[in-house]
């Protein structure tokens, strides 16, 4: 059976005007959404609005259930992060997903798959490879099951908001090398009569993979946050091994296109800076020779070192001189000091390879 959880609102009712004709298909799709998303209802039984062999229809042909829950935490004492481990349930793979807490704002870093392909050198998730890419409702499962845990844990610092207000796509796994589930994601995120995030509220991390980056910037209207580490393309291919197949100027390329063409998309550039390595003055000037024309915010982030770490962090005075570099040339960029560091929550920390 399919899960409810995955079906965007224009394929329920496409489903429901196929089995029931076109009339009242859009209002009962929206039923149906209002009792899973904001009434949190576990089965079609209560569903008020609909008939009875809509309601057997629905039970015999969705699950209603859960397909992801939490089995382990843990909280930052340091800034009131928590890292949720979550479990699969049909096959007992585990993810992890974070909740940082911040001034005016509550954002999830969800992951998008078991692991990651991608290897970037300085990426724990990295080292285990890929297992297999999350479906779309184990992606909207972790939002769900992280938003009941913290409306069931009223004293943690995370109740306090009224609701998660961001969502980033920057956990374990590459995005766009799961395209299709992470799209249908956004859709059900972004839908009012869904989880009802506005799109620049939600934002996806890739490597730069194309033309996936292309078909994320057409059918999509979320932000998009593109992880570049070095503006050389022989330094960035010996950090990231996607670069020797997608090159950072023609990935630049594709966003340099949208932004002339007027578009108000943000865009944003994860930088992260590696000791001795991409944080010289000569590479803050390449970085800002390569972005011209683009309207970016840039995202500098000290690397959050773990065991097995081929690189340094390096120390803040650097972090801030380079900063400092990119804002003479008129350029907006931020150092963004990951929370979380403490639990192993914070940016290339997430690791997690067993099964329960």
């Amino acid at each position: 059976m399919k899960s409810i959880f995955s079906q965007d609102r224009i394929t329920l009712a496409r489903s429901i005007a196929q089995q029931f004709g076109d009339l009242k298909s859009s209002l009962r799709a929206e039923v149906i959404y209002r009792e899973i998303y904001k009434k949190s209802s576990s089965s079609p039984t209560p569903f008020f609005g609909l008939s009875e062999e809509v309601k057997r229809w629905l039970n015999e042909s969705y699950t209603f259930e859960y397909p992801i829950e939490i089995i382990d935490l843990d909280s930052s004492k340091q800034d009131g992060s928590v890292k949720f481990i979550m479990r699969l349930k049909r096959d007992g793979r585990l993810v992890e997903s974070v909740l940082i807490p911040e001034l005016g704002r509550l954002t999830q870093c969800i992951s998008t798959q078991v692991g990651c392909a991608q290897a970037c050198r300085f990426c724990q998730t990295g080292r285990m490879g890929l297992a297999r890419n999350l479906d779309t409702d184990e992606i909207i499962g972790q939002i769900i099951e992280a938003e009941r845990w913290r409306q069931e844990n009223s004293t943690h610092e995370t109740a306090k908001y009224e609701r998660i207000t961001n969502v980033v796509y920057m956990g374990m796994g590459e995005p766009l090398d799961n395209l299709d589930n992470v799209i249908e994601s956004t859709h059900i995120l972004c839908d009012n009569k869904g989880l009802n995030f506005s799109p620049n509220k939600v934002t996806i991390s890739t490597v730069g993979l194309l033309p996936q980056l292309e078909k994320v910037l057409t059918s999509t209207k979320v932000a998009v946050a593109l992880s570049l580490h070095s503006p050389y393309n022989s330094e960035r291919s010996k950090i990231m091994p996607v670069n020797n197949r997608h090159s950072i100027s023609d990935v630049v390329e594709v966003l340099r296109k949208h932004s002339q063409q007027g578009s108000r998309r943000s865009f944003m550039i994860q930088y992260t800076l590696l000791r001795g390595i991409n944080d010289t003055s000569a590479h803050a000037s390449e970085l800002i020779a390569l972005l011209e024309g683009i309207s970016v915010k840039i995202n500098l982030i000290p690397l959050n070192e773990h065991e097995g770490a081929s690189y340094r962090r390096p120390d803040l005075g650097r972090v801030f001189a380079f900063q400092q570099e990119l804002k003479k040339a008129g350029m907006v960029a931020t150092v963004r000091l990951s929370k979380g560091r403490d639990i192993q929550a914070a940016c290339g920390q997430l690791i997690k390879d067993k099964v329960k």
